[in-house]
């Protein structure tokens, strides 16, 4: 994840991946970008819990073997 978009006077961190778990982020949005599609989380501060908004970008796209739609889907961390 990359271009944290705060103050880091509000939160100082480094976000480390490590630390970070599926469960905690939310999707917030996706745009379209001259890269291609954007994805942007709010996810927390592991050393302080301060909210976070992370915008990612899509490198690759491959198939996946979940069942659609994903709220149905099981074992899906499996």
């Amino acid at each position: 994840m990359s271009e944290a978009a705060l103050d880091p006077e509000e939160c100082p961190h480094d976000l480390d991946a490590e630390y970070l778990y599926p469960s905690d982020a939310e999707v917030l949005r996706m745009e379209s970008t001259d890269a291609g599609i954007a994805f942007v989380v709010e996810v927390p501060c592991p050393d302080c819990d301060v909210s976070l908004e992370v915008t990612t970008r899509t490198e690759s796209v491959e198939e996946s073997a979940l069942s659609l739609p994903l709220d149905d889907a099981e074992d899906v961390y499996d």
